[in-house]
Protein backbone atom coordinates (compact mmCIF):
# COMPACT_ATOMS: atom_id res chain seq x y z
CA UNK A 1 0.00 0.00 0.00
CA UNK A 2 2.76 2.45 0.96
CA UNK A 3 4.63 1.60 -2.23
CA UNK A 4 1.56 2.34 -4.34
CA UNK A 5 1.15 5.76 -2.70
CA UNK A 6 4.82 6.71 -2.90
CA UNK A 7 4.73 8.19 -6.45
CA UNK A 8 1.99 10.62 -5.42
CA UNK A 9 4.39 12.29 -3.01
CA UNK A 10 5.92 13.96 -6.09
CA UNK A 11 2.91 16.20 -6.88
CA UNK A 12 2.19 16.57 -3.15
CA UNK A 13 5.75 17.59 -2.34
CA UNK A 14 6.17 19.92 -5.32
CA UNK A 15 2.89 21.71 -4.56
CA UNK A 16 3.78 21.99 -0.87
CA UNK A 17 7.29 23.29 -1.54
CA UNK A 18 6.17 25.66 -4.30
CA UNK A 19 3.33 26.98 -2.15
CA UNK A 20 5.69 27.65 0.74
CA UNK A 21 8.27 29.32 -1.50
CA UNK A 22 5.65 31.55 -3.12
CA UNK A 23 4.28 32.50 0.29
CA UNK A 24 7.73 33.55 1.48
CA UNK A 25 8.53 35.40 -1.72
CA UNK A 26 5.21 37.14 -2.24
CA UNK A 27 3.93 37.85 1.25
CA UNK A 28 0.39 37.30 2.46
CA UNK A 29 -1.45 39.72 0.14
CA UNK A 30 0.10 38.77 -3.20
CA UNK A 31 0.04 35.12 -2.24
CA UNK A 32 -3.73 35.21 -2.86
CA UNK A 33 -3.00 36.25 -6.45
CA UNK A 34 -0.32 33.69 -7.28
CA UNK A 35 0.02 31.15 -4.46
CA UNK A 36 -2.41 28.56 -5.82
CA UNK A 37 -0.26 28.21 -8.95
CA UNK A 38 1.67 25.80 -6.71
CA UNK A 39 -1.10 23.28 -7.43
CA UNK A 40 -0.34 23.56 -11.14
CA UNK A 41 3.39 23.10 -10.46
CA UNK A 42 2.67 19.87 -8.57
CA UNK A 43 0.29 18.59 -11.22
CA UNK A 44 2.67 19.44 -14.06
CA UNK A 45 5.48 17.60 -12.28
CA UNK A 46 3.28 14.51 -12.02
CA UNK A 47 2.26 14.87 -15.66
CA UNK A 48 5.88 14.96 -16.75
CA UNK A 49 7.30 12.19 -14.56
CA UNK A 50 4.45 9.94 -13.47
CA UNK A 51 1.63 9.87 -15.97
CA UNK A 52 1.70 8.08 -19.33
CA UNK A 53 -0.15 11.04 -20.83
CA UNK A 54 1.11 13.12 -23.76
CA UNK A 55 1.33 16.90 -23.67
CA UNK A 56 -0.63 17.01 -26.94
CA UNK A 57 -4.40 16.97 -26.23
CA UNK A 58 -5.54 13.93 -28.16
CA UNK A 59 -8.38 12.81 -25.86
CA UNK A 60 -10.24 13.75 -22.70
CA UNK A 61 -7.58 12.57 -20.27
CA UNK A 62 -4.68 14.26 -22.08
CA UNK A 63 -6.71 17.49 -22.30
CA UNK A 64 -6.87 17.86 -18.49
CA UNK A 65 -3.48 19.57 -18.17
CA UNK A 66 -4.36 22.08 -20.90
CA UNK A 67 -7.65 23.00 -19.23
CA UNK A 68 -5.84 23.32 -15.90
CA UNK A 69 -3.21 25.63 -17.39
CA UNK A 70 -5.87 27.73 -19.11
CA UNK A 71 -7.83 28.03 -15.87
CA UNK A 72 -4.86 29.06 -13.79
CA UNK A 73 -3.80 31.65 -16.38
CA UNK A 74 -7.32 33.07 -16.69
CA UNK A 75 -7.82 33.15 -12.93
CA UNK A 76 -4.47 34.79 -12.29
CA UNK A 77 -5.22 37.46 -14.90
CA UNK A 78 -8.55 38.21 -13.22
CA UNK A 79 -6.81 38.34 -9.84
CA UNK A 80 -4.40 40.94 -11.17
CA UNK A 81 -6.85 43.05 -13.16
CA UNK A 82 -9.68 42.98 -10.61
CA UNK A 83 -12.44 43.71 -13.13
CA UNK A 84 -16.11 44.01 -12.29
CA UNK A 85 -18.53 41.18 -11.60
CA UNK A 86 -19.84 41.10 -15.17
CA UNK A 87 -16.34 40.55 -16.52
CA UNK A 88 -15.80 37.74 -13.98
CA UNK A 89 -18.97 36.03 -15.14
CA UNK A 90 -18.11 36.52 -18.82
CA UNK A 91 -14.59 35.15 -18.31
CA UNK A 92 -15.93 32.11 -16.45
CA UNK A 93 -18.47 31.49 -19.21
CA UNK A 94 -15.87 31.74 -22.00
CA UNK A 95 -13.43 29.49 -20.15
CA UNK A 96 -16.08 26.86 -19.40
CA UNK A 97 -17.53 26.96 -22.91
CA UNK A 98 -14.13 26.61 -24.56
CA UNK A 99 -13.14 23.72 -22.30
CA UNK A 100 -16.44 21.89 -22.73
CA UNK A 101 -16.52 22.49 -26.49
CA UNK A 102 -13.01 21.04 -26.88
CA UNK A 103 -13.92 18.03 -24.73
CA UNK A 104 -17.14 17.27 -26.62
CA UNK A 105 -15.98 18.01 -30.17
CA UNK A 106 -12.33 16.99 -29.80
CA UNK A 107 -10.86 20.40 -30.63
CA UNK A 108 -11.11 23.94 -29.30
CA UNK A 109 -12.06 25.20 -32.77
CA UNK A 110 -13.68 21.99 -33.91
CA UNK A 111 -16.93 21.78 -35.88
CA UNK A 112 -20.19 21.70 -33.92
CA UNK A 113 -21.55 18.32 -32.80
CA UNK A 114 -23.79 16.54 -35.26
CA UNK A 115 -25.62 14.42 -32.68
CA UNK A 116 -28.29 15.41 -30.18
CA UNK A 117 -26.51 13.43 -27.46
CA UNK A 118 -23.35 15.51 -27.85
CA UNK A 119 -25.34 18.76 -27.54
CA UNK A 120 -27.02 17.38 -24.43
CA UNK A 121 -23.67 16.49 -22.86
CA UNK A 122 -22.36 19.95 -23.71
CA UNK A 123 -25.32 21.60 -21.97
CA UNK A 124 -25.05 19.35 -18.89
CA UNK A 125 -21.30 19.94 -18.56
CA UNK A 126 -21.78 23.72 -18.78
CA UNK A 127 -24.44 23.68 -16.06
CA UNK A 128 -22.30 21.52 -13.76
CA UNK A 129 -19.24 23.68 -14.46
CA UNK A 130 -21.13 26.83 -13.54
CA UNK A 131 -22.47 25.29 -10.34
CA UNK A 132 -19.01 24.12 -9.27
CA UNK A 133 -17.37 27.50 -9.93
CA UNK A 134 -20.17 29.25 -8.05
CA UNK A 135 -19.77 26.90 -5.10
CA UNK A 136 -16.00 27.39 -4.96
CA UNK A 137 -16.44 31.15 -5.19
CA UNK A 138 -18.86 31.10 -2.25
CA UNK A 139 -16.29 29.21 -0.12
CA UNK A 140 -13.22 31.18 -1.18
CA UNK A 141 -12.80 32.95 2.18
CA UNK A 142 -13.35 29.87 4.37
CA UNK A 143 -9.72 28.79 4.64
CA UNK A 144 -9.12 25.38 3.08
CA UNK A 145 -12.81 24.45 2.66
CA UNK A 146 -12.89 24.80 -1.13
CA UNK A 147 -9.58 22.95 -1.42
CA UNK A 148 -10.93 20.12 0.73
CA UNK A 149 -13.90 19.76 -1.61
CA UNK A 150 -11.64 19.83 -4.67
CA UNK A 151 -9.43 17.19 -3.10
CA UNK A 152 -12.39 14.95 -2.27
CA UNK A 153 -13.86 15.41 -5.75
CA UNK A 154 -10.54 14.46 -7.35
CA UNK A 155 -10.22 11.46 -5.05
CA UNK A 156 -13.79 10.40 -5.81
CA UNK A 157 -13.22 10.68 -9.55
CA UNK A 158 -10.04 8.63 -9.23
CA UNK A 159 -11.78 5.89 -7.25
CA UNK A 160 -14.74 5.79 -9.65
CA UNK A 161 -12.41 5.54 -12.63
CA UNK A 162 -10.22 2.89 -11.03
CA UNK A 163 -13.18 0.76 -9.94
CA UNK A 164 -14.55 0.96 -13.48
CA UNK A 165 -11.27 -0.12 -15.07
CA UNK A 166 -10.24 3.29 -16.43
CA UNK A 167 -6.86 3.28 -14.73
CA UNK A 168 -5.18 5.94 -16.92
CA UNK A 169 -7.75 8.64 -16.18
CA UNK A 170 -7.92 7.55 -12.54
CA UNK A 171 -4.17 8.16 -12.25
CA UNK A 172 -4.67 11.69 -13.59
CA UNK A 173 -7.31 12.29 -10.92
CA UNK A 174 -5.10 10.88 -8.15
CA UNK A 175 -2.12 13.02 -9.21
CA UNK A 176 -4.26 16.12 -9.20
CA UNK A 177 -5.70 15.20 -5.80
CA UNK A 178 -2.14 14.87 -4.47
CA UNK A 179 -1.19 18.29 -5.84
CA UNK A 180 -4.28 19.86 -4.26
CA UNK A 181 -3.45 18.12 -0.97
CA UNK A 182 0.05 19.63 -0.97
CA UNK A 183 -1.26 23.17 -1.24
CA UNK A 184 -4.21 22.40 1.04
CA UNK A 185 -1.79 21.49 3.85
CA UNK A 186 -0.44 25.05 3.74
CA UNK A 187 -3.88 26.64 3.42
CA UNK A 188 -5.03 24.60 6.41
CA UNK A 189 -2.19 25.76 8.66
CA UNK A 190 -1.88 29.34 7.40
CA UNK A 191 -5.56 29.97 6.57
CA UNK A 192 -4.99 30.99 2.95
CA UNK A 193 -8.05 32.41 1.17
CA UNK A 194 -8.73 30.99 -2.27
CA UNK A 195 -8.02 33.22 -5.25
CA UNK A 196 -9.54 33.00 -8.70
CA UNK A 197 -6.50 31.12 -10.00
CA UNK A 198 -7.42 28.13 -7.87
CA UNK A 199 -11.14 28.47 -8.55
CA UNK A 200 -10.67 28.52 -12.33
CA UNK A 201 -7.62 26.27 -12.58
CA UNK A 202 -8.35 23.61 -9.97
CA UNK A 203 -12.09 23.68 -10.59
CA UNK A 204 -11.46 23.37 -14.32
CA UNK A 205 -9.07 20.45 -13.87
CA UNK A 206 -11.64 18.58 -11.76
CA UNK A 207 -14.33 19.16 -14.38
CA UNK A 208 -11.93 18.07 -17.12
CA UNK A 209 -11.31 14.76 -15.36
CA UNK A 210 -15.05 14.30 -14.84
CA UNK A 211 -15.73 14.91 -18.54
CA UNK A 212 -13.02 12.43 -19.51
CA UNK A 213 -14.61 9.78 -17.29
CA UNK A 214 -18.11 10.58 -18.58
CA UNK A 215 -17.16 10.43 -22.27
CA UNK A 216 -19.14 7.94 -24.38
CA UNK A 217 -16.01 5.83 -24.96
CA UNK A 218 -15.15 5.71 -21.24
CA UNK A 219 -15.96 2.78 -18.97
CA UNK A 220 -16.94 4.66 -15.82
CA UNK A 221 -20.53 4.41 -14.63
CA UNK A 222 -22.45 7.67 -15.15
CA UNK A 223 -24.57 6.84 -12.10
CA UNK A 224 -21.44 6.64 -9.96
CA UNK A 225 -20.33 10.05 -11.21
CA UNK A 226 -23.72 11.54 -10.37
CA UNK A 227 -23.21 10.79 -6.68
CA UNK A 228 -20.11 13.01 -6.69
CA UNK A 229 -22.35 16.03 -7.32
CA UNK A 230 -23.13 15.85 -3.60
CA UNK A 231 -19.49 16.48 -2.60
CA UNK A 232 -19.56 20.29 -3.12
CA UNK A 233 -22.64 20.43 -0.89
CA UNK A 234 -20.97 18.71 2.05
CA UNK A 235 -20.16 21.92 3.91
CA UNK A 236 -23.79 22.46 4.92
CA UNK A 237 -23.84 19.19 6.87
CA UNK A 238 -20.28 19.57 8.17
CA UNK A 239 -21.12 22.90 9.80
CA UNK A 240 -23.83 21.21 11.86
CA UNK A 241 -21.44 18.69 13.39
CA UNK A 242 -19.92 19.21 16.86
CA UNK A 243 -16.54 20.76 16.12
CA UNK A 244 -15.26 21.33 19.66
CA UNK A 245 -14.26 24.63 21.27
CA UNK A 246 -14.19 27.73 19.05
CA UNK A 247 -10.35 28.02 19.01
CA UNK A 248 -10.09 24.48 17.60
CA UNK A 249 -12.72 24.81 14.90
CA UNK A 250 -10.41 26.11 12.16
CA UNK A 251 -8.44 22.88 12.56
CA UNK A 252 -11.34 20.46 13.11
CA UNK A 253 -13.76 21.77 10.50
CA UNK A 254 -11.75 20.56 7.46
CA UNK A 255 -11.67 17.09 9.04
CA UNK A 256 -15.44 17.17 9.48
CA UNK A 257 -15.84 18.35 5.89
CA UNK A 258 -13.69 15.47 4.65
CA UNK A 259 -15.72 12.98 6.67
CA UNK A 260 -19.03 14.22 5.26
CA UNK A 261 -17.70 14.40 1.68
CA UNK A 262 -16.31 10.88 2.04
CA UNK A 263 -19.86 9.48 2.11
CA UNK A 264 -20.82 10.30 -1.51
CA UNK A 265 -17.26 9.41 -2.56
CA UNK A 266 -17.65 5.95 -1.02
CA UNK A 267 -21.07 5.48 -2.63
CA UNK A 268 -19.71 6.52 -6.03
CA UNK A 269 -16.78 4.10 -5.75
CA UNK A 270 -19.12 1.28 -4.69
CA UNK A 271 -21.55 1.92 -7.55
CA UNK A 272 -18.67 2.06 -10.02
CA UNK A 273 -17.29 -1.24 -8.74
CA UNK A 274 -20.67 -2.98 -8.88
CA UNK A 275 -21.37 -1.63 -12.37
CA UNK A 276 -18.02 -2.87 -13.61
CA UNK A 277 -18.53 -6.28 -12.00
CA UNK A 278 -21.64 -6.81 -14.04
Amino acid sequence: MAGALLPYFIPFGVALAAGGALRLALGSERNVLFGAIAILFGFAAAWQWLLPQPWVPIDGASRVIHIAIGGFVAGTALNLLQPGRKVHIAAAAVFALGSVWASVTGALLGPPPDEAGAWLRLAIYLVLWGLLLRRLYALRDEGPSALVLLFMLSLGLGLAGQMSGDGATAAVAYCFAAAVAGYMALAWVLAFPLGLAAIFGAGGAVMAVAMALAAPVAQTSSIALLFLILVPLADGTAKRLPLGPAPLRPATYPLALMAVAALPVAVAATVAFLSAAR
